[in-house]
């Protein structure tokens, strides 16, 4: 029996949303982002609050895994709403949204406003998502640099791991869970968003 793989869900960002505990009630509302000021402002009214005041987030689904990290909800509905557009407007969001993982991941990415910054400088990072360990990198390096039966010939002489760490070294890039990340300058990963835009501006 051929398995079937389960639909990807039509929305980008889901929210559940509930009161807080110490103010009773059972009301809940499910949101889904990105949303219109007036599927918000129902939702509000749906728990009878404002400005999501004691409102807590009971279940989050979302493109984007622990969101928590980096966006304090549902206080900071409105910012997280406008960052759930700007993922939605990703071009060719199969290959960009997992190199956003990547980088959130990677930077540690604590505060609304650079992920937002990261999906505007996507294009500055490379990702390679087939590519998770050094020996892999190894060996995509020596494809690179030489044909199919050289590679043959000289794979049980190479130590891989040893010469994998040092091309991610030698390119100042990582290893992540979505693949290998590196800027697309190959100048170190020191902070999200790097300076050299406004230097080249300032020249």
């Amino acid at each position: 029996v051929q398995k079937t793989l389960p639909e990807k869900p039509g929305y980008l960002f889901r929210l559940t949303l509930g009161l807080c505990p110490d103010f009773g009630g059972d009301r809940t509302a499910v949101l889904d982002l990105p949303a219109s000021e007036e599927a918000l402002a129902a939702a509000q009214e749906q728990l009878g609050t404002l400005n999501w005041e004691n409102t807590v987030v009971i279940n989050y689904d979302g493109v984007i895994p622990n969101a928590a990290n980096f966006a304090d909800l549902p206080m900071e509905m409105n910012a997280f709403n406008s960052f759930s557009g700007a993922v939605r407007d990703i071009p060719f969001p199969d290959r960009q949204i997992p190199k956003l993982k990547a980088l959130l991941e990677q930077f540690e990415v604590k505060d609304i406003g650079t992920a937002m910054q990261l999906v505007e400088h996507l294009e500055d990072y490379n990702l390679t998502p087939k590519l998770s360990s050094p020996q892999e990198t190894a060996i995509d390096q020596l494809h690179f640099m030489t044909d199919e039966h050289s590679v043959e010939l000289l794979l049980p002489h190479v130590n891989l791991y040893a010469y994998g760490c040092g091309i991610i070294k030698e390119d100042n890039a990582s290893l992540t869970p979505y693949g290998l990340l590196h800027r697309a300058d190959y100048q170190p990963m020191l902070e999200p968003i790097q300076q050299s835009h406004e230097s080249e501006m300032t020249m």
